[in-house]
């Protein structure tokens, strides 16, 4: 048991308007309608009509922000109450010729301005950075041929192939697919992936985005399967194309700092004008001093009231919690962002893909001898610690006989891992499938099954009955390697799986049974899942 955190067809003269602003509602049109209403064909587009849909539609990119230049940035570091009243206050030093004090205070603005411009640019290459890293490319058929472009190429009318790993790179509506399934938290937060079809989906309006089975969207991925889609729209007129544009229109709003600075900004102006109204009366009318020597008195009194100081520790504090932050790898445009964050006391979020990375990882493993932890957080099986009941690392030959009670969560298993480079020479892996079934996998690693694919290719799949919510269990039949017959693996709810067994495994020796205990299997799995934790299931037997 283990729980786990031909021909061309003919197309009618109409113009292709998929980027209308009435809404197109492709889910409820059939695949030969939708072909005839973008003018396409089976064979796909030709190079010089996708040339040409680009020159009227543009190219496949969201609409950024508009950047502001250096000055502009300039200006608003500038644009601060506090910063207005150090640079009157040096204007009139200056005047008064107090060199010292005008260097002091020229320096203080140039370094708040220096450090806030420096932070923000360097979260906007960031930022660029990550951007360019996410460009996809895509799989398109264009004059009958297969051949690789990048995502931003894409055009409506263009048929795009689509498998395990990939990346969606425009809207699509789907006209053929196999066993396809889409992951589509980013867009809608449902933590499973979506099995498509291409049959129509009636309803119009009605029908939400998440029921929309017919269409792949921009930026989803790809977990199982394969399918060929046609694309229906691109850029701004993508889900997430439309998303960005209501965010790009949302007015920009004053963080709690800057409006307390702000607000604090005033209260310092009116209270150095009233006292340095007061001490120039005082000095002029009281002491008798000359006009000159009053006015010098009260510009004294005004300049060291002001806060010059208070600047610089701002944007300095605000600096080192961005370079804290980015430690973490959060990147953060604004410096006054950084001390919103930390005024939070409520967020109101949708988890999966937001607060969690849609990810599962192998915690613990229970056998009838003992209750393992297995360490580690993800799909990578860099960390392949696992401690006993004592606490201690496990022996090599402990990892192996675990390895040959659990193999059959590598076999009875649909899942792939992706592996990438990652910054640094790490490894990035990305799981094909569902994050259960892939953190199986990972497990399989950190047991000794270095290669799955190969492993995979050692024990072949004969039989399967895949996994369905009526049944809650996955059934596999496999060969064993060097002729020693056939094994079925079946792995699912713990309730399932206890009602079809009759032995478990004694001692972790996979060869050693002894009468199942059925007690103790329902106490473990419910002490597991009041620790929060999904608990499966994992039986075996030789075929007969």
């Amino acid at each position: 048991k283990m729980t786990t955190k031909n021909e061309n067809e003919d197309c009618c003269a109409v113009d292709v308007n998929v980027q209308a602003d009435a809404p197109v509602h492709w889910h409820s049109k059939g695949v030969d309608q939708v072909l005839r209403e973008l003018e396409t064909y089976v064979v796909g587009l030709s190079d010089a009509e996708a040339a040409a849909r680009i020159e009227k539609f543009g190219r496949n990119e969201m609409t950024p922000p508009p950047k502001m230049g250096f000055w502009m940035k300039l200006l608003l570091q500038i644009h601060n109450v506090l910063i207005y009243i150090l640079l009157v206050a040096a204007i009139v030093s200056g005047i008064l010729q107090e060199w010292a004090e005008v260097g002091l205070i020229v320096a203080v603005v140039v370094l708040n301005i220096a450090i806030g411009l420096l932070q923000e640019g360097k979260a906007e290459k960031a930022a660029d950075a990550i951007k360019s890293m996410l460009s996809p490319k895509a799989i398109v058929i264009r004059d009958g041929h297969q051949m690789e472009v990048a995502g931003a190429d894409l055009v409506p009318g263009d048929l795009v192939v689509i498998k395990a790993g990939d990346s969606v790179a425009a809207d699509l509506r789907i006209i053929e697919c196999s066993n396809l399934k889409i992951l589509e938290a980013l867009l809608t937060g449902e933590s499973n992936p979506v099995s498509k079809v291409a049959e129509v989906i009636e309803g119009g309006d009605a029908v939400g985005l998440g029921d929309r089975k017919n269409l792949a969207f921009s930026a989803t991925q790809v977990q199982a399967g394969q399918g060929k889609g046609v694309v229906v729209s691109t850029g701004n007129g993508t889900e997430i194309g439309k998303i960005g544009l209501m965010v790009g229109q949302q007015d920009a709003v004053k963080t709690n700092l800057l409006i307390q600075l702000e607000v604090f900004g005033r209260y310092v102006s009116v209270l150095v004008v009233i006292i340095a109204a007061i001490t120039f009366c005082l000095a002029f009318l009281k002491a008798g001093e000359p006009v000159g020597d009053a006015f010098k008195s009260a510009v004294a009194i005004a300049v060291a009231i002001i806060p010059e100081g208070l600047p610089a520790v701002v944007t300095i504090s605000l600096a080192l919690a961005m370079q804290l932050l980015a430690g973490q790898n959060a990147i953060i445009k604004q410096l006054p962002a950084v001390e919103t964050l930390g005024s939070v006391t409520v967020i109101c979020s949708d988890k999966t893909g937001t607060l969690t990375k849609n990810e599962m990882t192998v915690q613990k493993l229970q056998t009838s001898a003992a209750l393992y932890h297995v360490h580690g957080v993800g799909y990578s099986p860099a960390t392949k610690d696992i401690d006993g009941d004592d606490g201690t690392n496990i022996t090599e030959e402990k990892r192996a006989r675990l390895r040959a009670m659990f193999e059959g969560l590598v076999l009875c298993n649909d899942a792939g891992l992706q592996v990438a480079a990652g910054p640094g020479g790490t490894e990035v892996y990305t799981a094909l499938g569902y994050p259960t079934e892939a953190s199986m996998l990972t497990l399989g690693v950190k047991l000794g099954i270095s290669d799955v694919r190969r492993f995979k290719d050692a024990h072949p799949r004969v039989a399967s009955v895949p996994f369905a919510s009526e049944n809650k269990f996955m059934c596999t039949v496999h060969d064993a390697p060097h002729g020693g017959g056939r094994v079925v693996f079946v792995k699912g709810a713990p309730d399932r799986i206890l009602h079809v067994c009759r032995d478990q495994v004694a001692r972790d020796e996979v060869d050693a049974a002894e009468p199942l205990d059925a007690g103790f299997w329902e106490r473990a799995a419910a002490s597991l899942s009041g620790e929060g934790l999904r608990c499966l299931a994992l039986g075996f037997a030789p075929w007969p």
